[in-house]
């Protein structure tokens, strides 16, 4: 990815940032903590077995009923390790890696419930959710990577949200990031020097996010119309 595409994409996600007048209606900004989890070449399935702290701000608008926009910001760390694998091809091949990563994304959720009508009296809802991110990944035992450390996410998952009472909120959700590069774990094609090691390039690595969180909401208070 050259400079200017990444510059370009940056500008498109921080840009939702910018709050419009709209967005007093029924804006929320919260903030959430979890695990990251990977899945690659080192761990066919999701690697559970060695979850990373993550840790999540956003910011959440809610247009209509049904639909939420949230633009959020994360740091987290995933990584795997051969010596926990249950396959003894792996635990011989002795792999391990550890990787941090900053995010940035905008996604699209769908409520599947009116959870702030006051009169049904539902304070929950699930849903599901889309959207881009633009993310930069940084393997910690290779100082000097030749491949792009920038690239682009797309995160989906479902999740769950409550309300606590009055403009609080709590929310539960899972989330993968399916991206288009095969270096996560920073292994891809063929190691000479171990070809237990050797990785397939054409199955792209992606990462989950497990997280809690609570939001808090800002209602528009309209001012009464004057005769």
């Amino acid at each position: 990815m050259d400079t200017r595409t990444r510059f370009l994409l940056w500008c498109l996600v921080a840009g939702t940032f910018c709050c419009r007048p709209a967005l007093a209606q029924r804006l929320e900004v919260g903030v959430g903590g979890g695990v990251a989890n990977y899945k690659g070449d080192i761990t066919p399935d999701i690697n559970w077995r060695e979850p990373g702290p993550a840790g999540q701000i956003f910011l959440r608008h809610n247009p209509g009923k049904a639909i939420s926009l949230t633009y959020g910001f994360m740091l987290g760390r995933f990584g795997a390790s051969d010596q926990n694998s249950r396959d003894p091809l792996a635990k011989r091949r002795n792999f391990s890696f550890s990787t941090r990563f900053v995010e940035a994304s905008a996604v699209a959720e769908y409520n599947f419930l009116d959870y702030r009508d006051p009169i049904r009296r539902i304070n929950f809802t699930p849903y599901l959710f889309g959207g881009l991110a633009l993310f930069r990944f940084e393997p910690l035992e290779n100082f000097r990577p030749t491949y792009d450390l920038y690239q682009i996410g797309i995160p989906f998952g479902v999740g769950m949200k409550y309300v606590l009472g009055g403009s609080w909120n709590l929310g539960v959700a899972f989330g993968a990031r399916k991206t288009f590069t095969d270096y996560l774990d920073d292994r891809s094609g063929v190691d000479p020097q171990n070809r237990l090691g050797s990785a397939n390039p054409y199955n792209k690595d992606m990462y989950f996010y497990t997280s809690v969180s609570v939001s808090y909401t800002f209602y528009k208070v309209r001012c009464p119309e004057q005769y």
